[in-house]
């Protein structure tokens, strides 16, 4: 055989051996992709069994640990009545607003904001936070809706929650919504000068 197509043969083999480990590599990387999807899957599907599990199972208890971030990250932290028989009640946060005037203006934050916002989920949180420790985070609340309006040049702020009472489906039949007056209890949370705005 001659030089030239010795060193032909040789670099065929090696083509042929090269394409060869190309789809070995590319079969192993399609098996590694569908086992990590899979992996993820079965992850995933684990963590939404715990997650709502109830306090006193033992089982659930002793693996929530390693699925509590993930439930955290993705906000899958529920419990097992999250849907029913019984749908919790919600509370909402308002403030008013008066002016030098007298004039009171009332203001919903939750509705300026938009669902499709990543920080939506944060303000809603800061809000219900409000509500729940206010002695932790009205004050601050009170001087940031302060600042946010101070065009209005406002002299007071009253922080409140509505509370949602009971609200039936004949309720929603007639045209009602669950935050008309008739349907929740007001609570002062704090009430505040407006200074420096």
């Amino acid at each position: 055989m001659s030089a030239p197509l010795e060193a032909r043969s040789i670099n065929e083999g090696r083509s042929n051996i090269a394409s060869g480990r190309v789809v070995i590599l590319a079969r192993w990387r399609q098996r590694l992709t569908y086992l990590v999807m899979s992996g993820f899957l079965a992850w995933h599907t684990l963590a939404m069994v715990v997650a709502p599990a109830p306090d006193n199972s033992v089982l659930a208890q002793s693996v929530r640990p390693v699925f509590q971030p993930y439930l955290s990250l993705l906000r899958l932290d529920n419990t097992w009545d999250f849907f029913a028989p019984t749908v919790g009640k919600g509370s909402q946060l308002r403030y008013v607003i008066e002016d030098e005037t007298g004039q009171r203006t009332t203001f919903v934050p939750a509705e300026e904001l938009s669902w499709y916002h990543p920080a939506y989920f944060w303000f809603r949180s800061w809000y219900y936070s409000i509500i729940e420790s206010p002695d932790a985070y009205a004050d601050y609340a009170a001087a940031f809706f302060c600042r946010k309006h101070a065009s209005l040049r406002p002299v007071s702020i009253t922080l409140l929650e509505y509370q949602e009472g009971d609200f039936w489906a004949d309720d929603q039949l007639s045209g009602k919504h669950p935050m008309d007056p008739e349907f929740v209890t007001v609570n002062t949370i704090k009430q505040a000068k407006c200074t420096g705005s």
